[in-house]
């Protein structure tokens, strides 16, 4: 009883579903949103102890 794609589908041709393209983007987001928030910690950090020019120079980066 085995049955082809082909008759199984009728002839239609799929996609992948939009859920998938959507937790891509949001994993994405949240990575890039993370980044940002461990390089601000450590810019504070490094100004803290007062290597000022070094922590402008990480949070500056983080904008390229």
């Amino acid at each position: 009883m085995n049955q082809s794609i082909q008759s199984s589908t009728n002839g239609v041709a799929f996609r992948s579903p939009a859920f998938n393209r959507n937790v891509k983007r949001f994993f994405t987001r949240v990575m890039r949103n993370l980044t940002w928030y461990g390089r601000a910690k450590a810019a504070r950090a490094l100004a803290r102890h007062g290597y000022h020019e070094q922590a402008k120079n990480l949070l500056e980066d983080s904008w390229k």
